[in-house]
């Protein structure tokens, strides 16, 4: 067995063609890497495990280099988990190998392996995270009835207020300018327009916008993925002053529906912290929790990164931008999230 590295369109058949019927993540697709370099310019590395001809385990890595958020490698780049995937503990651990000397040589400060339940030796483990999955078993009309009470109730009070929901690529624009003024709104940068137009050039027979409207406003939106039987929802935001009329319940039926519709078998609602408000939400749909596991390994750094919104020493700053106006952080929010992969 030996390692080799993968590079460029020749090289991409041959990679999906390994991982694509092991995947329930487009962020392990090669069209994924090609979506991030064409909107930040990242750098991706690909690592497969080769025996006697064949691809028996695959490793792809991102390579963020950032004026505030450092240099490092991550897989599943702005992504749940994936990257990872072999057919043998002696594949797994040769790629493990090889990416740990790949982290020397770049002299990156860190690497992460976001895997879902795989727990790396010799690695700093990271459980906050974890997903919640729906199965979809039967008919929507089966998964309606087997809904909590209080969330049909839910998605009804937002069926009478009059709503309307739109889905497919003409939606890619007012979902953009819900999501980045929720994004601004919660004190976080949002992605470039040109990052969801580039999933729409690479995966967009994988992609689906959906938004709701008020009228001609758009108040909620989001973005579902389908790969390998499962519905994977990316980005599902609705507008605070709209809460309490319930489109986001009804969105996220409208997408149950739409998953029943092209025939799958599972629906992942997406990550969220451990004991969150928004995995408690999540479980009111009957889903079930899946443990993440972040895997970390320190190659010049002494502790593991603490990018995230709960951070004290982020807490200005996020006071800060909810403040500024839409205009301001549409220009500076890619150039931040660029490098919170």
């Amino acid at each position: 067995m030996h390692i080799e590295y993968l590079s460029g369109n020749d090289d991409a058949s041959r990679w999906d063609a390994y991982v694509g019927t092991r995947t329930s993540t487009l962020t392990d697709l090669f069209a994924w890497h090609r979506v991030v370099r064409d909107a930040y310019g990242t750098d991706s590395h690909f690592l497969i495990a080769v025996e006697d001809g064949k691809i028996v385990g695959t490793l792809s890595q991102c390579e963020i280099k950032h004026p505030i958020f450092g240099h490092y490698l991550a897989s599943a780049v702005f992504g749940t988990d994936g990257g990872l995937h072999y057919d043998s503990d002696t594949a797994r651990d040769a790629l493990i190998a090889e990416s740990k000397t790949l982290a020397l040589r770049l002299k990156v400060a860190y690497m992460v392996i976001r895997t879902r339940g795989i727990a790396l030796a010799e690695f700093h483990l990271d459980r906050r995270y974890c997903t919640a999955l729906i199965e979809l078993e039967g008919t929507a009309e089966s998964a309606w009835s087997r809904l909590p009470v209080k969330t049909r109730n839910q998605v009804r009070r937002g069926m009478k207020e009059g709503f309307t929901v739109a889905s497919g690529a003409d939606q890619l624009v007012p979902f953009y300018d819900v999501f980045h003024r929720h994004m601004r709104d919660l004190g976080s940068p949002a992605h470039s327009l040109r990052f969801y137009q580039s999933i729409l050039c690479h995966l967009g027979n994988r992609a689906e916008f959906f938004v709701v409207r008020d009228g001609a406003m758009p108040v909620a939106g989001a973005l579902l993925f389908r790969v390998n039987g499962t519905a994977m929802n990316h980005h599902t935001v609705a507008l605070r002053e709209f809460n309490k009329r319930c489109p986001n319940y009804l969105l996220y039926w409208r997408m149950i529906e739409a998953s029943y519709a092209h025939g799958l078998r599972s629906f992942d609602m997406g990550r969220s912290e451990a004991g969150s408000s928004q995995l408690k939400f999540k479980e009111n749909w009957g889903a079930h929790e899946v443990g993440l596991n972040y895997n970390y390994f320190l190659a010049h750094s002494k502790e593991m990164p603490q990018i995230n919104p709960h951070n004290t020493k982020y807490r200005l700053a996020i006071a800060c931008w909810q403040r500024l106006p839409l205009m301001v952080t549409r220009v500076l929010g890619p150039h931040l999230i660029s490098g919170i992969a």
